[in-house]
């Protein structure tokens, strides 16, 4: 193959390839919205592990809001927070507030305020089922 025609040929692939990498890159618009879409779905029934076994946590999610119960026997503690990414902040009640990450099946207790304190670097993982009866 003479070198003019190799040449032109390379011309033409990168012609051809650089409208199609720049259609791979999401635009400034696209990469807000997938931003704020990646919020972590912690909607449903998560049980206390380690030191938190008697409890059970349970959520329900509309976008960014939460609201659901902490419960151990047979106390309740009505929640309401939001979430911002992977995090989970509830708002703060009475004397407590507490902040979770979400990782995967868990919910780990980042940092806690008021009779929570004591379960920071705790967490909650997904029940498998209706119940958190193992």
């Amino acid at each position: 193959m003479p070198f003019p025609f190799r040449c032109a040929r390379a011309v033409l692939a990168l012609a051809v390839a650089a409208p199609l990498a720049s259609l791979a890159q999401p635009a400034p618009a696209d990469q807000v919205s997938l931003g704020q879409a990646g919020n972590a779905s912690v909607g449903g029934l998560w049980c206390g592990a380690g030191l938190l076994h008697e409890f059970t946590l349970e959520l329900e999610q509309q976008l960014q809001s939460v609201q659901g119960r902490l419960i151990r026997k047979a106390r309740v503690r009505e929640l309401t927070g939001h979430v911002e990414g992977q995090r989970v902040k509830v708002d703060p009640q009475r004397d407590h507030t507490m902040e979770l990450q979400a990782e995967g099946d868990e919910l780990r207790i980042v940092s806690a305020s008021g009779v929570l304190a004591l379960a920071a670097g705790q967490s909650f993982t997904r029940a498998a089922g209706g119940s958190c009866k193992g």
